[in-house]
C-alpha cells in the first residue's frame, strides 16, 4: 500500500463510484440486496495518474449479508480502477470469503506476475526442436534446388 492511499480526501462521486461497484460484485455472488449490509470500504493501493500513464486505485471492502439460499455470509471484495483523464473505469472486482485472496489480488495488481513462459525448459526445447527443424528443412531445399541446377546444367 502506498502511504498516501490511506490519507487521500477522495470526492464523493468517487466514494459513490466505489460503492455502486462493490454493489453489483455483490449482486453477482447472488446476496440478497435487502439483507446485505456494505461494511468498511477502503483504498489499499493509489497510483496517480501522469502524462503517459493512466492511474490506478485498489479498494477493499467488507460485507455481510445472506445469500439466495437462507445463509448469513461474511464477504471480502477487491476492486481495481484505472483512472482515464480524471474518471475512474472499474477493471476487476472479486468477492471472496477468505481475506487473504484480497492480499493476492493487490499483489497481482501492484506486482504482476513475471512471464515465466520463456524461461520454462520446455519452451526452451520446443523452441530450439522448431528452429533446429527449419534449418534442416531449409537445407534440405538448398540442396534439392542444387541437385535440381547440376542436373539441368550439366
Amino acid at each position: 500500500m502506498t502511504s498516501d492511499a490511506s490519507y487521500y480526501q477522495f470526492p464523493s462521486e468517487v466514494w459513490e463510484v466505489v460503492q455502486n461497484q462493490a454493489w453489483y460484485a455483490l449482486q453477482r455472488k447472488e446476496l440478497s440486496p435487502d439483507s446485505t449490509a456494505l461494511e468498511s470500504v477502503r483504498c489499499v493501493y493509489i497510483e496517480e495518474e501522469t502524462e503517459l500513464e493512466f492511474g490506478r486505485q485498489v479498494w477493499f471492502f467488507e460485507a455481510s449479508g445472506v445469500d439466495l439460499g437462507g445463509r448469513h455470509r461474511q464477504m471480502y471484495g477487491a476492486l481495481d480502477f484505472t483512472v482515464e483523464y480524471g474518471l475512474m473505469a472499474p477493471q476487476r472486482a472479486i468477492v471472496v470469503q477468505d481475506p487473504h485472496y484480497r492480499q493476492r489480488f493487490l499483489q497481482s495488481v501492484v506486482k504482476p506476475p513475471a512471464r515465466q513462459v520463456w524461461n520454462a525448459l520446455s519452451t526452451k526445447v520446443w523452441v530450439r526442436l522448431t528452429l533446429a527443424s527449419a534449418v534442416i528443412l531449409a537445407a534440405l531445399w538448398l540442396l534439392s534446388v542444387a541437385v535440381w541446377v547440376m542436373e539441368r546444367s550439366g
